[in-house]
């Protein structure tokens, strides 16, 4: 399978299907995402992420995958994801409010398996943003 198919299979099923026992298929053992304020490795913290999405969105889906820049070793892509919020205790957030926001990744492959990704999200700027 190529790269890209891989992102876009491994991306549907922690998305879309909310399975996250397709990850040692997909990540290395050794994975590592860079984000802007932490880095994050192991299985572990896939499995958070889209748990965390699952329980603050529902109607969570990946709207549009765009990959800009492939090598062998790299692949630059971007993600739209979008959900709506789920009642909280959080009073600022209105459930039912629709998210839609932009991830830019580069992820890098080793053996076939992403091993280390870099992550920049709009997901902040858009949840606090004012709903027009």
């Amino acid at each position: 399978m190529e790269n890209q198919n891989k992102i876009e299979f491994i991306l549907n099923e922690l998305i879309a299907n909310h399975k996250t026992s397709e990850i040692p298929k997909y990540f290395s053992k050794d994975y590592v995402v860079h984000t802007s304020k932490k880095d994050y490795s192991g299985h572990k913290i896939i499995g958070k992420w889209s748990k965390d999405l699952h329980n603050f969105f529902s109607d969570l889906k990946v709207v549009k995958i765009q990959f800009l820049l492939q090598t062998d070793e790299f692949i630059v892509w971007k993600r739209t994801l979008r959900g709506k919020i789920k009642p909280s205790k959080n009073k600022n957030l209105r459930p039912g409010r629709l998210i839609k926001w932009d991830e830019m990744i580069v992820s890098k492959f080793k053996n076939g398996l992403i091993i280390e990704e870099w992550n920049n999200s709009e997901f902040l700027g858009a949840l606090i943003s004012k709903p027009k």
